[in-house]
């Protein structure tokens, strides 16, 4: 994955990522409005986004498959406490799940895997995982994969959003290794996500 810059996840001073942005839940909204990317990754491209095959058919003709390469990014961003209104700033218990689970309360997304708090070295985490459709105007896959990943280290509540048009790719960039303080390196989430698809 490549560094890119955090202005490309950014509409008018404002979080803007397919398939974790756009929560309908007004004071969910208000929340992912406080979010400041920090660090944008991305999968690097070795060539066009999809790719065209011709297959001959049984009458003659061709079929076209159309297949998309894999799609990535992992966003880190820190919630601003100070954006935050004096009741979500002292009344909130759950500003770290909430972080996290806009993943699966986005506009077309569905959860595919159980919210969880699960921890890593002695550092405790929540996660969240969804898939599905996102509405949007860019040209995007049909399918996205998403996870929010929210901590609390040092007074700075962060939250990595992972996305990919892919299932396995998801599931690769979630190993992503992370240290907190002298505890050793380990990945952000250990174990293996199936897709909800019935």
């Amino acid at each position: 994955m490549v560094k890119a810059d955090v202005d490309q996840v950014m509409h008018d001073g404002r979080l803007d990522l397919v398939g974790v942005t756009g929560a309908t839940d007004s004071k969910l909204a208000e929340v992912a409005h406080c979010l400041q990317p920090v660090l944008l990754l991305k999968l690097a491209q070795s060539g066009p986004a999809t790719s065209q095959k011709a297959e001959p058919t049984s009458d003659g003709g061709a079929q076209v498959a159309v297949t998309s390469d894999a799609v990535a990014t992992i966003v880190l961003a820190e919630l601003d406490i100070n954006c935050l209104n004096a009741e979500q700033e002292s009344g909130s218990t759950t500003l770290l799940n909430d972080i996290a689970e806009i993943v699966s309360k986005s506009p077309g997304m569905k959860s595919i895997a159980q919210p969880s708090t699960y921890t890593i070295g002695w550092q405790k985490v929540h996660m969240a995982a969804a898939q599905g459709q996102p509405p949007t105007p860019n040209p995007m896959p049909a399918q996205v994969y998403t996870m929010g990943i929210s901590t609390n280290w040092n007074s700075h509540l962060l939250v990595w959003y992972f996305s990919s048009n892919r299932i396995d790719t998801l599931n690769r960039i979630t190993k992503t290794t992370v240290r907190f303080g002298r505890d050793q390196a380990a990945p952000l989430y250990p174990l293996t996500i199936g897709n909800g698809a019935p």
